[in-house]
């Protein structure tokens, strides 16, 4: 299980992550699609991801809901510079973590436009190389541009325009400037502002401070019948033939029924309650691990341990919640069953 988990490419290599954080456990991971981060945290519960790379348009993107899910199950998620940080600036009033100016922008809403962070890039074993500029680098350049006085405020405007205009794999600085008698044609090479690079570096370095914290979450998680459509299931799968069996079984000893009732109490409880993250999840993990056999827990994946603790910590509170109720409760079952009225009869004649 790595500590830290990474989703990067275009904006940064491998190679300089794992050089920004010397001596820790980190997996860098291919740009990010739909289910990606889900996926990981089902199999492998980092204590931190970072989301800065993503695919789209012809792959589904990363999910809002299962970046919510990776949060609610106690990990730490933040993003920089890239799809990371239009999703950092979606999800920061759910206490995902964003870093960097290009974050800034968004949660402003000085950017709106997705197309901002938007590279295409080649494959992996060419290093995920970008083949256009990223919008947001293009306005950082122009901006130190006016700013050192390589090109007037009116050049600069013209120029964000025209690449605006172009579909975002055409961005690049041959095209823009091709045909313009520009200083910055000279200035480009040593003033280019890689924008993203630097949020993506910012990110690393508090990543290597451990300064990304888990979200302080005042909000439930809700787990939607397309959520649990999709959901990572958190252990190894049963063959359908052996669960079967197993509740066959149950049936013929006639424990069936008892079970059922547990575990319809368990899901709600589940579904209702408070979810504990963080250090109170710790806590949990540790106190079923202790008390349940191992061998019973064997088929878990580290998050699927974490969503077995926290279920039974919602099971646990919410017994806790309505025990004085429960007397009562029992006698309205009574009703439902049909057997309440012979039952305090026959008690009232004693």
């Amino acid at each position: 299980m790595p500590e830290i988990a990474v989703f990067a490419g275009p904006t940064i290599p491998a190679s300089v992550v794992h050089d920004r954080l010397p001596g820790r456990d980190v997996v860098v991971l291919p740009p990010a699609g739909q289910g990606d981060v889900a996926a990981l945290v089902a199999a492998e519960r980092p204590r931190v991801v970072a989301f800065v790379d993503g695919v789209y348009e012809r792959v589904p993107a990363v999910w809002h809901k299962e970046l919510l899910w990776a949060m609610s199950e106690g990990v730490s998620v933040a993003g920089a510079a890239s799809m990371g940080a239009l999703r950092a600036a979606e999800l920061a009033p759910y206490g995902m973590t964003g870093v960097g100016e290009v974050y800034r922008a968004f949660v402003t809403g000085e950017l709106i436009d997705d197309d901002e962070v938007a590279v295409a890039h080649l494959d992996a074993d060419q290093g995920y190389r970008p083949v256009n500029e990223a919008m947001v680098t293009i306005r950082a350049t122009l901006r130190a541009a006016v700013t050192e006085g390589v090109i007037s405020g009116g050049e600069a405007a013209g120029l964000l325009a025209a690449a605006k205009d172009l579909h975002y794999p055409d961005r690049r600085w041959p095209r823009l400037l091709d045909g313009r008698d520009t200083p910055l044609r000279d200035w480009l090479p040593g003033g280019r502002r890689d924008v993203k690079r630097a949020d993506a570096l910012a990110l690393l370095d508090l990543l290597a401070a451990d300064e990304i914290r888990p979200a302080d979450r005042a909000w439930h998680f809700e787990r939607t019948s397309q959520w649990r459509a999709v959901q990572p299931v958190g252990r190894t799968a049963l063959p359908p033939a052996v669960a079967a069996a197993v509740l066959d079984d149950l049936r013929a000893e006639g424990g069936y029924d008892e079970l059922e009732r547990a575990a319809v109490l368990r899901l709600v409880a589940a579904a209702t309650g408070a979810r504990p993250h963080g250090a109170a999840l710790d806590e949990w993990i540790a106190l079923v691990s202790e008390r349940v056999p191992a061998a019973d827990l064997a088929d878990l994946t580290p998050a699927g341990l974490a969503a077995f603790a926290a279920d039974q910590a919602c099971l646990v509170a919410a017994t806790t919640e309505v025990a004085g109720d429960v007397p009562a409760a029992i006698l309205d079952t009574l009703r439902v069953r049909g057997e309440y009225a012979a039952r305090v009869a026959s008690k009232e004649k004693q």
